[in-house]
Formats: structure tokens, C-alpha cells, sequence
């Protein structure tokens, strides 16, 4: 019997304001630019607070997400949870559940049954979020990485690992910094300072982080950011022609 052919999985995970969002768009035009039908959650939120089911997006080739997502859960953890405006943060404990349960449902509902369609999916964050920001911010509390991959949506994410994980990255952390502080996209999280981020950027590239996904047949990939905006874009292109667009082909 022939085995059944799963949609391919891409997930853009690393640092905040490296340009995770300029790699997923590039993807999008790529995939559209190749004739592939596709579907943006990002831009389905805007005026939706669910998740759609299949049935309800239709016939599509690509899906693009993000985590956490833009509806319930998600829309909290932006706009509350992870806030600098809050004036009462909460614990790690609290924002990891929170992010493991938003995630268990946008799997369940949407992202497992695509990859089982034989949808492609290019996403935004996941669960190696989870793992590289929660453990650090929850050392004080306790936190330890076995908590956190033993929560629900996570354990799911995991045993659901993308078939790609691209990081972004930069030698020069402080540049991360001047790009939060001029973009028009003000996400305002408790996370965005140069201490937080340079011992998140370690753990991007530790060992140990890579191990975890590696070993359920995930393969990482090195984006270079670090220089113009064009040479960031340039760089993505290759890597949806070269690994991407053939995959795709094959399904």
C-alpha cells in the first residue's frame, strides 16, 4: 500500500522584529507567482474571530498562519497576556498554557487535517516559540523545559513536528532592537528588550533546541537577515525554489 503523502510544513520561528513576517510574505508571493491556490489566515482574521474548518476555506493549495493566532485565545495572548501595557503581568505558567491551548486547537481544528489533505502550509511561530522564549522567562518561577513540552498543544505540535523549521538570523542583536522601535507594526510584548532577546537568540542556536526537532525528522534551515531587505527576501526565494517548490510537486 502505498503510504499516504502529508502536506508539506514550514514554520518561521525566531526572534521578534528579524523579519519573520517579510520571509512568510515572500512565501505567499512565491507560492502565488507559481500558481498555487492559496489561503491567508492572517488576512481572515481581520474580519473573522474563529477558525475556519476545511470545508469552509475550500479548495486550496497553501494555507498561511500564525501563532498565536489573531481570534479567542490568540487574540488574547497579543492583547493582554503578553502586553507591555498590562499593568498585572501573569505568570509563565498562565502564558504557557495559554499558548499551548491556542495551539492544540488551531491543530486539531485546521492545521493537522490540511497536512493530511495534502495541504502546504507556511506558518508563523509554533511550538519552538514555546520552547526557546517560556523556558527562559520561567527560570525564576520554576519552569523547566519538561513542563513545558509536556503541555497538551504542545505535545501535539511536536508529534506533529514541520517538516521545516527556518530561523532568521543576525549577528548583531541591537539591530533587532532599532527595527522594533521603527516598524508600524507595534506588537508591544514584554519580550522585546536586548537582554530578553540575546538569550533567546542562544537558545535558537543551541544544541539542545535543534536536537528536539531534528530527532522527529524536522530540518532546520539558516536564514541570513542580517544585511538589506532585498538580500533577506533573495534568500527566502532561494530556499522555496531549491527545497519548496519541488516538494510540492511531488505531493
Amino acid at each position: 500500500m502505498e503510504k499516504e503523502k502529508k502536506g508539506i510544513f514550514i514554520v518561521i520561528d525566531g526572534l521578534d522584529g528579524i523579519g519573520k513576517g517579510v520571509c512568510l510574505d515572500v512565501l505567499k508571493e512565491e507560492a502565488e507567482k507559481s500558481k498555487f491556490n492559496v489561503f491567508d489566515l492572517n488576512e481572515y482574521w481581520k474580519d473573522n474571530d474563529n477558525i475556519p474548518t476545511l470545508e469552509e476555506i475550500g479548495d486550496v493549495d497553501v494555507i498561511i498562519s500564525s501563532e498565536p493566532t489573531y481570534q479567542g485565545i490568540g487574540k488574547y495572548i497579543r492583547n493582554t497576556l503578553v502586553s507591555k501595557n498590562n499593568k498585572n503581568p501573569f505568570s509563565t505558567s498562565i502564558i504557557a498554557q495559554a499558548y499551548s491551548l491556542d495551539r492544540e486547537i488551531l491543530y486539531e481544528r485546521l492545521i493537522i487535517p490540511a497536512r493530511k489533505k495534502g495541504i502546504t502550509i507556511f506558518q508563523s511561530r509554533s511550538v519552538s516559540t514555546s520552547i526557546a522564549y517560556q523556558k527562559l522567562s520561567g527560570e525564576n518561577e520554576g519552569i523547566d523545559l519538561e513542563f513545558i513540552l509536556n503541555l497538551p498543544g504542545n505535545k501535539l505540535a511536536l508529534a506533529n513536528s514541520p517538516n521545516y523549521l527556518i530561523i532568521p538570523t543576525i549577528m548583531n542583536i541591537e539591530e533587532i532592537m532599532n527595527r522594533l522601535e521603527c516598524r508600524e507594526k507595534k506588537d508591544d510584548c514584554v519580550f522585546e528588550n536586548l537582554d530578553f532577546q540575546l538569550k533567546v537568540k542562544k537558545e535558537y542556536d543551541s544544541e539542545s533546541f535543534k536536537e528536539i526537532f531534528e530527532k522527529r525528522g524536522t530540518r532546520i534551515l539558516y536564514v541570513d537577515v542580517g544585511r538589506t531587505l532585498e538580500h533577506s527576501k533573495n534568500e527566502t526565494k532561494k530556499l522555496f525554489e531549491d527545497v519548496f517548490v519541488e516538494g510540492m510537486k511531488e505531493k
